[in-house]
């Protein structure tokens, strides 16, 4: 079988973190089919034309085969037209180079939008089946008119849609896709780098408080994370209470500016550490520092973070939304707050520092979530697409 995956956020030599969880899925996918990967870099201005057709840095990631194709775009206008610009601009790219030897037999989208809305258009172009994975950039739009239109057509014209999460197969249901096409596949955990290590070793290794209780909580520095949220709710615990906020900023600092200035304002200088971003070998052995980890997501799909803090043993404490309900058990491997509530958050969180938790059963609550087996269930949904083309 041969499958042309699509995603927007992949790692690149530029960029070896982002998009790491497609990485993986498709790392583990190849060992089971053909994969090739197309990652559209969005670029403007395009001096060369609108629709060039576009020069294809190539790379090879874990023995995948990926291509960073150039397509136009214009940042912060016409936002509904990304995925139009998307499919427009490697149309012929695409057409020359992996369909003139054959074409492939699944296009593989990761995340509904972009992808997900400009795969359906390319499929439709190429008569090529395509498979939408729904990873969390569904959430903030399907309800906003311009794109509930694109996205229910991508619904509606994609042979099987796979989601994260049961919340957003639902999402898919509601905007046109087929139930019996629907699957829920949520992610997979990297179990050798996500794995139980002694919590004084890891701070020591950090540079850590050993004594402190500690709080972790990784993710991009934006705001839908929650973060102000959480530095509001650690200004209630005890002083020695440490928060560790690992990750990279995606809008020039404003937003860590921003958080800053909270943390003066609460007082909170010395106790708050902006680790900044981080490599996954280093994020595990956060995780494994902290007594708790914490997501305070306004919206989310199913978060890595999550299955990567409980492979490590470490509880987390997180907003009910999204898929998260669908992995933690609550008193078993953490605890579920309200969105946007900081006094709830800092109760739960003062609870959760001080129960001791069973670190072999928080571990245990991801035991058969590898990407190894995510892949067996993915190749099974393309098979099935393909059967019901024959």
């Amino acid at each position: 079988m041969k499958i042309l995956s699509f995603s927007s956020c992949f790692p690149s030599s530029a960029d070896p973190i982002s998009g790491i969880f497609v990485l993986r899925r498709l790392s583990a996918l190849a060992k089971l089919a053909e994969v090739k990967v197309v990652h559209p870099i969005s670029q403007f201005p395009y001096y060369r034309g609108m629709y060039p057709e576009p020069d294809a840095q190539q790379e090879n990631l874990d023995d995948l085969e990926v291509y960073h194709p150039i397509y136009f775009y214009i940042p912060g206008l016409f936002k509904r037209f990304d995925p139009w610009f998307y499919s427009r601009g490697i149309f012929h790219w695409l057409r020359k180079h992996f369909c003139s030897s054959g074409k492939p037999d699944v296009l593989d989208a990761h995340f509904a939008w972009p992808d997900g809305v400009a795969v359906s258009y390319l499929a439709r172009s190429l008569g090529i089946p395509c498979v939408i994975t729904l990873r969390g950039t569904i959430n903030p739009r399907y309800r906003i008119p311009c794109f509930k239109k694109r996205l229910s057509y991508a619904m509606r014209n994609a042979s099987s849609v796979i989601s994260v999460s049961k919340a957003m197969a639902d999402i898919a249901v509601e905007l046109g896709a087929d139930p019996q096409s629907v699957y829920v596949i949520p992610n997979g955990v990297d179990t050798a780098m996500f794995r139980h290590a002694p919590a004084g070793q890891a701070r020591i290794q950090l540079g850590l408080p050993e004594d402190a209780p500690l709080i972790v909580s990784v993710g991009s520095l934006k705001a839908p994370k929650g973060f102000e949220d959480l530095i509001k709710a650690v200004s209630s615990l005890p002083i020695n209470v440490q928060l560790v906020i690992v990750g990279g900023q995606t809008d020039g600092g404003a937003y860590l500016r921003r958080l800053g200035k909270i943390v003066d304002e609460k007082g909170l200088a010395g106790r708050v550490t902006f680790a900044g971003r981080q490599p996954h070998e280093t994020v595990a052995t956060y995780l494994n520092a902290a007594d708790v980890s914490v997501l305070a997501s306004h919206a989310e799909g199913c978060p890595n973070v999550v299955l990567e803090s409980l492979a490590c043993g470490t509880p987390v404490v997180a907003t009910s939304v999204g898929g998260i309900p669908e992995l933690i058990r609550p008193g078993e491997n953490g605890e579920l707050v309200p969105v946007k509530e900081p006094n709830v958050l800092s109760e739960t969180l003062r609870k959760s520092l001080s129960k001791s938790w069973s670190r072999e059963s928080v571990r245990q609550s991801v035991d058969g979530r590898t990407w190894d087996s995510v892949a067996g269930r993915i190749l099974c949904v393309f098979g099935t697409v393909l059967e019901k083309r024959l």
